[in-house]
């Protein structure tokens, strides 16, 4: 974290820590995802223990309405916005705003040093702004909103280094160690910093979702990155599989076996076992390469909980948030371990049926074509608030086209109680390598039905007025198609 800290990015992460420590009443603004509450724990954490007066607000998005709103709240405190506010940081203008955010900020608030090809914000716009593409790194990959907010909480204490596995949570809550297996850039630098304190353990290993939690069997019967020929949807052939592997299903107290569990012989055999299914099923030597990589457990939290590795708390994180209850999420990121957590526990469990009833209701309904993009429509059948997810879920299982993104819409009701559409829209990384760009397409897309959206390449989102629909997704085929042309 030395070269970060000593580098233009970690130099203005310090100027912002500046601003925050002069003020005198802090309002934090976050997203609802696993990122956007890591982000506002380690702002809320770091604002605590500087003993400076705030409270936090949550939003699903960041519209013209919410944006009025903050306007307004600006005369009261310093409003620090984490994970969103970067699409609207010229009417953040000034000093009482701080921005830090890695979604793509507005084109038209920032200007190319022709000499650097170097990007800076022009005097219109934010002063306190930390977005990591105006110093040469991707939002999408090298750095979330959680570890932004993180580099400006070691701004203002040292002693906030133990805020670090909330910024390796978002990071993979916001999956940005899909492409190469492991957190990458500023993410890595993060974690390895996390780790030389004894506060993260990275280790190469299985990256099936739910080894501290599930049973073996379950762990790869839900496996669909990489599908796994023969197994994934299929119970009893995974039993059958463990067994002939001589992989007990259960412990002699009856309790179901889980990864954490497994002794590192057993392991082996299962991810031998695994690969030479993959290859038999016609899978090539990167499906394999699919199953392994990077990842990130807590050692402080307990061994068989969700807490204890990165994309099992994100997990958590989203279940929360995305049942409207954000600020639950936030007391365990702060160190809740009774009552909140119980809570949230049951929120998993609504939120992963919410999550299977909303999959099979697309399944029935059907995805659509048009030109390059897939899409469904959900109505009101499902919560605009797991919509992304489904799409994300759809395009990685197999089901649908990989080549083509995939929109998934639902309405959505809005803060003033008026009714609009909520599309969430997600690509493969291979399309990005492509040319796709989905926070400009959508962005476009959006801004010609009057609707507003943005986010990342691989990943966006829009609100739309009710009934535009159609003419969206014709604007959307019409981005999509000039980008990968």
């Amino acid at each position: 974290m030395e070269a970060v800290s000593n580098s233009r990015i970690g130099s203005e992460a310090a100027r912002i820590a500046c601003r925050i420590r002069s003020a005198t009443t802090v309002t934090v603004v976050s997203h609802i995802d696993a990122d956007g509450i890591s982000a506002a724990s380690i702002a809320s954490s770091a604002l605590e223990r500087a003993k400076i007066p705030h409270d936090v607000l949550f939003f699903k998005k960041l519209d013209e309405a919410a944006v009025d709103s903050l306007i307004k709240l600006s005369s009261e405190a310093l409003v620090w916005l984490t994970d969103l506010g970067s699409s609207h940081s010229s009417r953040l203008a000034g000093e009482d705003f701080v921005i830090t955010d890695h979604h793509h900020a507005s084109e038209s608030d920032f200007a190319v040093d022709g000499s650097s090809d170097q990007a800076f914000f022009l005097p219109f716009a934010c002063r306190y702004h930390l977005n990591p593409h105006l110093f040469g790194y991707s939002g999408d990959r090298d750095i979330s909103g959680s570890g932004l907010a993180f580099l400006v909480s070691l701004g203002m204490d040292a002693e906030n280094e133990d805020l670090v596995k909330l910024a390796i949570i978002g990071a993979i809550g916001d999956m940005q160690d899909s492409d190469m297996r492991r957190l990458t850039g500023l993410n890595a630098e993060i974690a390895k910093f996390g780790a030389k304190r004894g506060r993260i353990e990275r280790r190469y290993d299985l990256r099936l979702f739910g080894t501290q939690t599930r049973p073996i069997q379950r762990l790869i019967e839900y496996c669909s990155d990489p599908m796994i020929p023969g197994l994934t949807g299929d119970g009893p052939a995974c039993d059958d599989f463990l067994r002939s592997l001589r992989i007990p299903l259960s412990s002699e107290n009856g309790a179901p076996t889980r990864w954490c569990d497994l002794n590192s012989g057993e392991r082996r055999r299962i991810i031998t076992g695994l690969s030479r299914k993959i290859l038999e099923g016609g899978g090539i030597e990167k499906d394999v390469e699919r199953l392994m990589g990077e990842i990130y457990i807590f050692p402080e939290e307990e061994v068989g909980s969700p807490l204890r590795e990165a994309r099992e708390f994100a997990t958590l994180l989203n279940s929360c948030g995305r049942n409207d209850m954000p600020e639950l999420a936030l007391e365990i990121c702060k160190g809740d371990r009774r009552s909140a957590l119980e809570n949230a526990y049951s929120l998993l469990r609504t939120h992963r049926e919410n999550i299977s009833n909303a999959i099979n209701f697309v399944r029935q309904m059907g995805v659509g074509t048009k030109g390059r993009v897939q899409h469904f429509h959900c109505a009101d059948q499902v919560k605009d608030t797991i919509v992304g997810i489904i799409a994300g879920m759809l395009l990685g299982s197999g089901e649908i086209d990989p080549s083509k993104p995939v929109v998934g819409f639902a309405i959505s009701k809005e803060e003033d109680g008026r009714f609009k559409i909520k599309a969430s829209i997600r690509g493969s990384r291979h399309l990005v390598e492509m040319g796709l760009n989905l926070a400009s397409a959508v962005k476009s897309a959006a801004e010609s039905v009057s609707g507003v959206g943005g986010g990342h390449s691989v990943a966006a989102g829009a609100t739309l007025p009710l009934g535009s629909e159609d003419r969206f997704l014709a604007a959307l085929d019409a981005e999509i198609s000039k980008q990968l042309a």
